[in-house]
């Protein structure tokens, strides 16, 4: 497993695009307001594959 950057919290998500949501250029509307109310927060998106998330399956 690679290192984790340093940064305030991480969400692990199992959809992977959600890790570009960043970096991308162009955004609709939904993701604009989606945008500027996760900006402000110290956070990185971590793509986090289903088949190794056994936890939630457990639940």
């Amino acid at each position: 497993m690679e290192a984790l950057p340093i940064c305030g919290v991480y969400v692990f998500t199992d959809h992977k695009s959600l890790q570009y949501v960043f970096s991308q250029k162009y955004l609709n509307l939904r993701q604009m307001r989606w945008f500027e109310l996760l900006k402000d927060y110290d956070m990185s998106v971590l793509y986090h594959p289903v088949k190794d998330n056994v936890v939630a399956d457990a639940l």
